[in-house]
């Protein structure tokens, strides 16, 4: 059975034998997509940037774990991922405005994120958390864990190209190139996949150039391929497509002690 629903800004798709897990796995998707949309004013990311600098915020568990994540990989990676660049989104137009202060308040990065403890947060400088595909794709471990946990023994849970497989069967995954089309495929078995790519997702304003995707010092990344990161984790997967695309070195590195692997999908021109 496949059964397809939006949440997280995207379509997610759960395929399984078992409709009672399939349920399971859609109630985990929408518990994160409650407390990390970026766009939900009741989510714990509005609560982070409506509080007052240096308060104690309490948010749900999930959210320090993935926030945790994130610290980890910022300090990791020297700056490079970084959760707190929702400013720099929301001046591009690719996040909304969620609010009526100057974006220029919010002018705090990671290293003023405290993690109190498993469900307190204090962020000691205004900022635009902007959990993103990390989000996503810890949405898809939880549900993996959700329907594991309802009995389930085999499933593919897909939430707009951030996906998990598990089970005793491999899976074909087909790969996308840059320009949108399909660019190969690979089999999985107990594993995620997660890519990006941005060469269809740019804008131009005041005659400059903009990406999704944001590097170091704020700066955006351009890439005509497409990243593609294999790893246990689907919150891993998300979060090293972005690394490797600035810096696959540094990727395969992080990546080597969990199994993970980078494969670029070049796109039409360059295979041309």
């Amino acid at each position: 059975m496949r059964r397809a629903r939006p949440w997280l800004g995207t379509v997610v798709e759960i395929a399984c034998d078992d409709l009672p897990a399939i349920e399971a796995g859609f109630a985990a998707i929408a518990h994160a997509h409650a407390r990390m949309s970026f766009h939900e004013t009741t989510s714990d990311l509005a609560a982070l940037r409506d509080a007052t600098p240096g308060s104690v915020v309490t948010v749900d568990v999930e959210t320090v774990r993935v926030l945790r994540f994130a610290l980890n990989l910022n300090r990791a990676t020297n700056g490079l991922f970084d959760v707190t660049i929702g400013r720099q989104l929301v001046a591009t137009k690719f996040l909304p405005r969620v609010s009526a202060l100057a974006l220029s308040r919010y002018n705090g990065n990671a290293a003023d994120i405290e993690i109190v403890d498993d469900t307190h947060v204090i962020c000691h400088r205004p900022m635009l958390v902007d959990l993103g595909g990390i989000a996503k794709g810890h949405a898809v471990d939880m549900a993996v864990a959700a329907m594991r946990a309802a009995g389930a023994t085999h499933a593919i849970v897909n939430a707009g190209g951030d996906l998990r497989v598990f089970g005793p069967d491999a899976e074909a995954i087909w790969l996308r190139r840059g320009d949108g089309q399909l660019g190969g495929s690979l089999k999985v078995r107990n594993l995620a996949v997660a890519s990006s790519s941005n060469l269809l997702f740019r804008r131009t304003s005041r005659g400059a150039e903009h990406s999704p995707h944001i590097g170091l010092a704020g700066k955006a990344m351009f890439t005509d391929q497409t990243i593609t990161v294999t790893a246990p984790m689907c919150i891993c997967a998300d979060a090293m497509t972005k690394v490797a695309m600035a810096d696959a070195a540094l990727a395969k590195r992080l990546l080597a002690p969990v199994g993970g692997a980078v494969i670029v999908t070049p796109c039409f021109s360059e295979a041309a």
